[in-house]
């Protein structure tokens, strides 16, 4: 008797070279990305929660409007819920500025072209 074998070994295509590599790196960056937009994402939206004293406005962390209030009116810092507002001091730059805490959010806001800006702000 005779005997015909057939062979179907075949070979895997290989994914090396340059273009496997540039297509393993451009993964590795999105997946990266993503995950940095994510954070940034979530800190800024526990920032910017209901009665936060801190809200983006565009590229900006500014004052929110209570604590907008608050500085142009200090007595409205004596009601519950609004931020406090600490003695107003002129910085390096020669801005008006003022420390303000809310609940565990603390920092510093000054007056920069017109805005109250937050130049600090730290949670506690």
């Amino acid at each position: 008797m005779h005997s015909h074998a057939l062979d179907v070994t075949t070979e895997a295509p290989v994914r090396g070279g340059w273009r496997g590599s540039f297509r393993n790196r451009w993964v590795r960056g999105a997946a990266a990305l993503a995950s940095l937009a994510f954070g940034v994402f979530i800190t800024l939206s526990i920032w910017a929660e209901p009665g936060s004293p801190v809200v983006v406005d565009g590229s900006k962390l500014v004052a929110s409007s209570r604590l907008h209030q608050v500085l142009n009116d200090p007595s409205l810092a004596t009601r519950e819920g609004n931020p406090s507002v600490g003695a107003r001091f002129t910085d390096t730059s020669g801005h008006s500025c003022h420390p303000f805490a809310q609940g565990t959010v603390n920092g510093t806001v000054c007056q920069i072209e017109g805005d109250w800006r937050v130049t600090e702000v730290r949670q506690r």
